[in-house]
């Protein structure tokens, strides 16, 4: 069951699919028929979930289960991850890259290669204060309150050891 964004509870699952470069709107407007033709039909065990998603900034994929419905399973986990990778395959962007890494500068969504912020950090480029995108949070509270923060408060920080 495909509902918006806002009517999924807040302790919701999130998984999130970083490109690793910025999607064109005219892709966009492809991936969101096809991310809505899955959803519609995404089920776990026989059982529909109650899901939606978000795409921010031409660069994420946001998807969220709300598991007070249903859970989503090994399977189902399974047949989104396979659907992200149709996606990658038939726009040729990929959603795998865990190393690249989006960041803020001059108020500007940046990516960069793990290797070139190491760089960055030892030229004072990068900082801990420098806003990144922690895809790992876990539900829709943490997404909105710690997805976009300071390298310092994400595992971003683990970069300054």
């Amino acid at each position: 069951m495909l509902v918006s964004f806002n009517e999924i509870c807040d302790s919701s699952r999130i998984w999130i699919f970083q490109s690793d470069l910025k999607i064109e709107n005219n892709k966009i407007e492809l991936i969101i028929n096809e991310l809505e033709k899955f959803l519609v039909q995404w089920s776990s065990h026989g059982k529909e979930l109650k899901c939606s998603y978000e795409i921010k900034y031409n660069l994420f994929i946001i998807i969220a289960v709300d598991s007070s419905v249903n859970n989503a399973t090994g399977c189902s986990v399974d047949s989104l991850t396979n659907f992200i990778l149709k996606i990658q395959e038939d726009n040729n962007i990929n959603f795998f890259n865990r190393l690249s890494i989006a960041y803020n500068e001059e108020n500007e969504i940046k990516l960069n290669n793990l290797s070139n912020i190491k760089d960055m950090i030892k030229d004072k480029k990068f900082s801990p204060e420098t806003i990144v995108y922690n895809n790992l949070v876990k539900t829709k509270k943490e997404y909105i309150n710690d997805w976009k923060v300071p390298a310092l408060k994400s595992w971003h920080k683990n970069l300054f050891i």
